[in-house]
């Protein structure tokens, strides 16, 4: 019985040592991944907290309906229109924006096609309406850049970082004027040759 319950620690040990060194292996990819979306999430919060077109509402202001009407891949990546919508609809649907977005009686919507084509890849997004009667166009835009290089100085690449702008212009439909825009960054970093 000794011999089991020794056996059985020094596994689960070895089990934690090997999951510590997967988590800290190098990324092995620079596509853009949900996770990466949480600080461009807060920072694009607090833009538009910070927009004249915010604070110029309260609770008691007619009710604005913002729809995404456009989502544009400028990036290196080929991001199928799905996982573009996704990302876009990810950022806006964030419980903290949504709940932002209330406080000043502002709905974001979303093209009854581009419902259809989210559900069809099994992605619901509950707190944006089809669209109906906008008041507000919103539109979104992936763009990159890349660099790389060598760790050990060769000719050889093996290191890459992709840096990411994701940016959202919000117009006023009728007058087309530009109430606002936000930006943020993100960055991936991977590691390993092209034959790995």
């Amino acid at each position: 019985m000794r011999g089991f319950v020794l056996n059985s620690a020094l596994a689960a040990c070895l089990a934690g040592v090997l999951a510590g060194c997967a988590a800290t292996r190098p990324q092995r990819s620079t596509r853009l991944a949900d996770s990466d979306l949480t600080q461009a999430v807060l920072s694009m919060r607090q833009q538009l907290a910070d927009s004249r077109f915010l604070q110029e509402r309260d609770d008691a202001s007619p009710e604005a309906r913002l729809v995404l009407r456009r989502v544009e891949n400028l990036s290196s990546d080929r991001i199928p229109i799905a996982e573009q919508w996704s990302l876009a609809s990810r950022v806006i649907s964030d419980p903290g924006m949504q709940a932002l977005l209330r406080s000043k009686r502002v709905v974001v919507q979303l093209p009854p096609e581009k419902v259809a084509l989210l559900e069809r890849g099994g992605m619901e997004f509950p707190d944006l309406s089809p669209e109906h009667e906008p008041t507000n166009l919103l539109e979104a835009q992936i763009a990159s850049g890349t660099r790389a290089g060598s760790l050990a100085g060769g000719r050889d690449a093996d290191i890459r970082k992709d840096y990411y702008l994701l940016t959202f212009v919000l117009e006023d439909l009728q007058g087309r004027e530009v109430l606002w825009q936000g930006t943020a960054e993100l960055a991936r970093e991977a590691q390993g040759s092209l034959v790995d």
